[in-house]
């Protein structure tokens, strides 16, 4: 006889919840894409998750808490990428080769960056927005910063947050170029020389540190 079919898992709560969590989550990144900053209002990111504006600020009482939000979301994206892009690369250029690899695919790979980027721009004009973002941020430079130096633990060298603040600087402005439509092949050899500078600062930090 045929086995008796599984019975279905009834969807609970905590599922439906993470589930409204996301399709936000998932508005808000396209919306800020789109429309920018200034248009991503609660209400259109609302409309745009199919959720009722009740359910959004269920979840998010303020427009500052879902970018904050955004901004976790996308951290937790690159370190998903950075992870296995970093295991085994004991040697400096190894790392910083990986970490530029797997920014570059977060930069060009989807709207996620080009949203953390309208959402740091918003920052300097929105208090509440500044401090609802600044722990999530200042965790992203950290763990950059570690991953750059090879360390895990401790305080790294200043250069090597120099070095991570020219990385995102650069990257950050490479996610404007395509925002105004440069082309991707230009980029990309742009991309190909500064990792070739930025490989060459960090062999110097190294040599300097050791």
């Amino acid at each position: 006889m045929p086995a008796p079919p599984s019975p279905v898992r009834r969807r609970t709560q905590a599922d439906r919840s993470t589930a409204t969590r996301t399709k936000i989550i998932q508005a808000t990144v396209t919306l800020l894409q789109t429309q920018g900053y200034a248009a991503t209002t609660i209400q259109r990111i609302a409309k745009a998750a199919g959720v009722s504006l009740g359910a959004l600020q269920h979840h998010y009482p303020a427009k500052a808490q879902i970018m904050a939000m955004v901004l976790r979301h996308y951290a937790l994206k690159r370190t998903r990428l950075y992870r296995p892009a970093m295991r085994h690369k004991s040697q400096p250029e190894q790392r910083v080769d990986a970490m530029l690899s797997a920014m570059w695919t977060l930069v060009t790979e989807g709207p996620d960056f080009i949203a953390t980027v309208e959402i740091e721009l918003a920052r300097r004009s929105d208090p509440e927005l500044a401090a609802a973002t600044e722990p999530v941020l200042a965790r992203i430079d950290q763990f950059m910063t570690w991953w750059l130096s090879g360390r895990q633990h401790g305080k790294p060298e200043q250069k090597f947050v120099m070095l991570r603040l020219l990385n995102s600087t650069f990257l950050r402005g490479v996610a404007i170029e395509i925002a105004r439509g440069t082309p991707l092949s230009e980029l990309k050899e742009a991309y190909e020389i500064w990792c070739g500078f930025s490989r060459a600062e960090l062999l110097e930090i190294v040599k300097d540190t050791a």
